[in-house]
């Protein structure tokens, strides 16, 4: 079962959760798709829209020991990585249409199918607890609006000038 947050975030709170990262390691951004199966790391998230490319990202620790799977999709004609199987957090990105903020969110499988032992086992730890920070410091640093949902200072403050969180 994947452990998830779902959180609105401005641009300020983006800002502040990649330098939160940047403090746990050795942490990557990878894209959601790539040319080929080396997936190359990306410096700086561009501008959200309505391309999926701009607003769905992998976030990669390259601490773990685990490799990256990935597999041809032949209907994007690229690359994708397979979330399940390796050691990455889905990011996706919250993004502003007309005075409308949409929600994005983390989201990791915290096991993989190990074909050795054809069965389920856990991710490294290493992972785990990765995953498990950045949740905390969601929790901690954001307004908790309901079960798994969680609002930047960023977003409440758009949200108390008449911006909408959906």
């Amino acid at each position: 079962m994947p452990k998830q947050l779902v959180f609105y975030m401005s641009k300020e709170d983006e800002e502040a959760f990649l330098q939160y990262l940047r403090s746990t390691g050795d942490p990557v951004i990878l894209p959601a798709t790539s040319p080929s199966s080396d997936f190359a790391p990306i410096a700086f998230l561009p501008e959200p829209t309505e391309d999926e490319a701009t607003r769905k990202f992998w976030l990669q620790n390259n601490t773990v020991r685990l490799p990256l799977a990935t597999e041809y999709a032949p209907e994007k004609n690229c690359y994708v990585i397979d979330g399940f199987q390796s050691p990455v957090v889905e990011f996706q990105r919250s993004w502003i249409v007309s005075n409308m903020m949409l929600a994005g969110g983390i989201r990791a499988d915290m096991n993989y199918l190990d074909s050795d032992k054809q069965d389920l086992a856990p991710k490294p730890a290493e992972f785990r607890n990765w995953f498990e920070s950045i949740q905390n410091w969601i929790r901690k640093n954001f307004f908790h609006l309901t079960l798994l949902t969680y609002v930047g200072p960023g977003a409440e403050k758009f949200s108390n000038e008449g911006g909408i969180l959906h």
